[in-house]
């Protein structure tokens, strides 16, 4: 009777140990993301549903399913988006965000996701700007607190005009009102190839090197390791090509 005892014990405490591990991704709750739905073809509205589209909304719909948890977004301004996250106003921000060393002592960073750098633009007939040297006491649109904010105030001469959406600093140099706009390069082809009635034109070069991470509240241990997880997985099966060919006319490296 003893030994029936102890063997019902036994399998009642393995049948526990295999259910803790099998909840383990649902101990992360409603996982709550932020993003700026300001920056296509990363995250925008789209304008026929209404609904936050874009490449980083489908990765991390596939992210999530491979890992298994379920999210919702929370649409946000990106400047003081990574103060945000680390305060607790959301656990995550998946936003076409570049992973720099300044930004990872608030935040933790998933694997790199995506290659990007800064490219200029300028309206098609301009001549003299063929550079960042040329860039010198002449006005550039910059969306405020990107990286391309940081690159031009750091390493340009530039007069740094600051807008809260990338949209509006390419819309300030079709107006004549820049001289030109700066933003990470498959932002920068997205609005001039776009919006050809603009007439801009992309400067050759990439002046920067950046990759896109996931970024975690340093709290959220759990949530990365969920998040890297789902990551390796969708590039594993191939679902992460399907959805960059979606959006981009070349597949990535």
């Amino acid at each position: 009777m003893m030994k029936q005892k102890w063997f019902v014990l036994v399998v009642a405490l393995g049948l526990a140990l295999i259910v803790a591990g099998c909840g383990s991704q649902d101990d992360v709750g409603v996982v709550q993301i932020g993003l700026n739905a300001e920056y296509p073809p990363f995250e925008y509205i789209d304008e026929e549903t209404g609904e936050i589209a874009g490449f980083d909304v489908d990765l991390m719909n596939a992210i999530a399913e491979e890992a298994g948890f379920e999210f919702e977004w929370v649409n946000t301004r990106w400047d003081g988006i990574f103060v945000a996250l680390a305060s607790g106003e959301f656990d995550a921000v998946c936003s076409a965000a570049t992973i720099t060393e300044e930004r990872a002592e608030m935040v933790n960073f998933s694997d790199p996701y995506f290659d990007a750098g800064q490219k200029i633009a300028v309206r098609a007939e301009t001549e003299d700007i063929q550079g960042p040297d040329d860039l010198a006491g002449r006005n550039v649109g910059v969306q405020l607190g990107t990286t391309g904010d940081i690159w031009l105030t750091d390493k340009t001469d530039a007069v740094v005009q600051r807008y809260d959406e990338n949209t509006l600093a390419f819309q300030a140099l079709a107006a004549g009102n820049v001289d030109a706009a700066v933003a990470d390069s498959p932002v920068v082809f997205e609005i001039v190839s776009a919006n050809p009635e603009m007439d801009l034109k992309i400067l050759e070069g990439v002046y920067t090197d950046e990759q896109y991470g996931i970024a975690v509240n340093k709290d959220r241990e759990d949530l990365l390791e969920l998040i890297n997880e789902g990551l390796a997985a969708v590039k594993e099966s191939g679902r992460y090509d399907e959805i960059f060919e979606t959006y981009f006319d070349i597949g990535p490296e």
